[in-house]
């Protein structure tokens, strides 16, 4: 008598909508501050903006079919529902898995757009990035596919009335544990690349630090994914509509801080605009409205200069730099004479605030005179 009175007092629903709600508001916040950048600051849209708002509207279904699913039952325990009410509760819940996927597979794709664009990797390097996220996204699709296929017909799934044959579901839940470690890795890589790049590059320890905390806090998604693993077994469980409430929160919350670990190293000119002051770089602090340095090339893109400060006289410096036309490149060579320049500072082209790298040779030239 107690175990049931306890059992009707437990309902994961209400809690559930609460957290994936925050969550995916918080992210949509974060992706519209990113697309007022883009758009309004710098006037330029790239592709992965387009992934990012694809993301969120992924976010957004997938919150729908648990707001339904949770009407249906989810989040309270299998025994105290009736038929109809387990029949909804499951559909909807597994209805909501491929958008909340796509949620935290997509902005993969674009965090590799730009780092592809802005890091300048070899091109190998870079068909290696593509081909892992476009791996990771594979293995995704692939796992709900084997999430729709493994009962046949698949309505028996959900539908008590309908005789089905189903596979060991533990086969469903281990390629899904598979999945999930695979696209931690993926996180966890690409967060650490950005590091070892910048870690090569002749700037101050603060500049390197904060730029690798911007481009590499995906890091928090590939701890989310390894959490959300150990939730995936609920797929197995008796207790459906009660253990999967744990899945579809971290399913979510993944989706959520991806999309916003995708647009922080985005939002400098908007602090700038906000602080009077850049984040993540050495720019000048103090002043009002340094984003204002930001100005329009001849292309309509925003353009901004890297303030240097004076350390060598004499110096000959070659720069390579991506144009933002990835298909370009140029060299370019200047000679500060009796003006200085400082190369190692010039690590961010902002042509439209993509911030590619700047691989920079310095040569410093001294002559002695001797004594007569």
């Amino acid at each position: 008598m107690s175990t049931s009175t306890s059992n009707d007092n437990e309902n994961k629903g209400p809690s559930s909508l609460g957290i994936i709600i925050s969550v995916t508001a918080l992210s949509t916040l974060f992706t519209a501050a990113r697309l007022y950048v883009r758009g309004v600051i710098l006037k330029k849209v790239h592709s992965d903006d387009y992934l990012i708002v694809a993301s969120v509207i992924c976010s957004w279904v997938s919150v729908a079919t648990a707001v339904v699913a949770v009407s249906h039952g989810m989040g309270l325990h299998f025994e105290l529902l009736t038929t109809q009410q387990k029949s909804g509760a499951i559909f909807w819940t597994i209805a909501g898995f491929p958008a909340g996927v796509m949620s935290f597979g997509l902005p993969k794709l674009a965090v590799v757009a730009l780092l592809t664009r802005i890091l300048n990797p070899s091109p190998w390097h870079k068909t290696f990035l593509w081909a892992l996220s476009l791996f990771c996204l594979l293995n995704l699709t692939a796992n709900m596919i084997l999430l729709f296929t493994h009962c046949q017909p698949t309505q028996s799934q959900w539908d008590f009335s309908v005789p089905g044959h189903c596979l060991n579901k533990w086969i469903l839940v281990s390629f899904a544990i598979y999945t999930g470690a695979f696209g931690a890795f993926v996180d966890l890589y690409l967060a650490v690349y950005p590091a070892l790049v910048l870690a090569r590059l002749q700037m101050s320890i603060k500049k390197k630090a904060a730029l690798s905390v911007a481009l590499g806090i995906g890091s928090i998604s590939s701890v989310v994914a390894v959490y959300k693993c150990t939730r995936v077994p609920s797929l197995a469980s008796s207790d459906f509509t009660y253990d999967t409430a744990d899945l579809v929160i971290w399913t979510i919350v993944e989706g959520g801080t991806m999309i916003i670990a995708a647009c922080i190293p985005i939002l400098q000119p908007l602090g700038e605009r906000i602080f009077g002051k850049r984040i993540f770089g050495s720019g000048p602090r103090g002043g009002r409205h340094t984003y204002e340095n930001y100005e329009m090339g001849p292309s309509g893109r925003a353009k901004s200069e890297t303030e240097a400060q004076p350390r060598t006289w004499g110096t000959i410096t070659r720069v390579e730099r991506r144009t933002d036309e990835d298909s370009l490149d140029e060299t370019e060579s200047k000679i500060a004479g009796a003006r200085s320049c400082s190369s190692q500072e010039m690590i961010l082209s902002q042509d439209d605030f993509d911030r590619k790298i700047v691989r920079a040779d310095t040569f410093s030239v001294s002559t002695e005179k001797k004594g007569v």
